[in-house]
């Protein structure tokens, strides 16, 4: 073989050679991916086989009583609205509930509840359920006590890194609602069913999260991010504190809406996480299909 057939034959093994390492970084990165994603899933399995655990132990009988609202974090300002979380609180049988508590043969009062995780830096909250024996003096469905609670670290952190959720009724009259007070003794029925949506930042978005990489105004309607990318282009991002609806392939993205779910489109800087949230949803049935029962 003369040299220049020598060189020829390095230059194609190397150029297979590349082709060969490009193929199994993008195959190893799949399966990264879905073993995070698989992973993410199984987290929120787990958080909602818990949540229904709880309204499986719900007292449906005169004295039971459930409240789904939510509450403020910040109050509005000139240039973004209130910032509120939503929870969930009812009345629970303690010897169904699955968990330490149910040595306790009595009622207990249950909330479920979005707490932010570090509201100076981010918009990411923790799903945490908080327990009150019906024997004591206090009630969770006083705001105050709720949030004493919270503080003193009482409640158990079940869900982190989320970006947004919803509570909705199915409320007979009225269909799917995000605000429900059934009181106790009271001859309203329970919802048969009720649904929990997630958009949760999980794996490498939260470990690693793109970045935006250029100043974006607040009439831009392009937007280059850099970093580790999912496979996967989202229908919103978070930045700071505004949501944005994008499309397009990464990592330019095209802007589809500015200023979603009540913000105010505002510039971001050079450098700023992009959140990218995953969005997970169940349906937790009641006990009885929402009827009251007899004591």
């Amino acid at each position: 073989m003369t040299l220049i057939e020598v060189m020829l034959a390095l230059a194609l093994f190397a150029i297979l050679a590349l082709f060969v390492v490009s193929v199994v970084r993008s195959v190893l990165g799949l399966w990264q991916a879905g073993e995070r994603r698989g992973r993410g899933d199984l987290v929120f399995a787990s958080a909602i086989e818990q949540v229904r655990s709880d309204f499986r132990a719900l007292h449906h009988g005169p004295r039971g009583w459930l409240l789904m609202d939510d509450w403020e974090v910040f109050p509005a300002q000139d240039d973004h609205p209130a910032w509120r979380l939503p929870r969930i609180r009812f009345l629970a049988r303690g010897a169904s509930l699955a968990d330490e508590i149910k040595v306790n043969r009595g009622a207990v009062e249950v909330a479920w509840v979005l707490v932010p995780e570090n509201p100076t830096k981010h918009r990411l909250s923790r799903l945490v359920r908080v327990t009150l024996p019906e024997s004591d003096p206090r009630t969770l469905r006083n705001d105050a006590t709720l949030q004493s609670l919270l503080a003193s670290g009482s409640g158990l952190i079940v869900l982190d890194g989320v970006a947004m959720a919803e509570w909705k009724a199915d409320d007979p009259v009225k269909g799917l609602v995000q605000q429900l007070n059934i009181p106790a003794q009271t001859p309203f029925h329970f919802p048969p069913t009720l649904s929990f949506s997630v958009e949760r930042v999980q794996g490498n978005a939260r470990q690693n999260p793109p970045r935006l990489d250029d100043d974006l105004s607040p009439t831009q309607r392009l937007m280059r991010i850099r970093g580790s990318l999912p496979l996967k282009v989202p229908q919103r991002v978070l930045i700071e504190q505004e949501w944005i609806a994008v499309g397009g392939n990464f990592p330019q993205l095209t802007i589809a809406g500015r200023g979603l779910r009540g913000e105010i489109p505002q510039g971001h800087d050079r450098g700023e996480i992009v959140w990218i949230p995953e969005t997970s949803t169940a349906e937790i049935a009641l006990p009885a299909r929402g009827r009251r029962v007899l004591p």
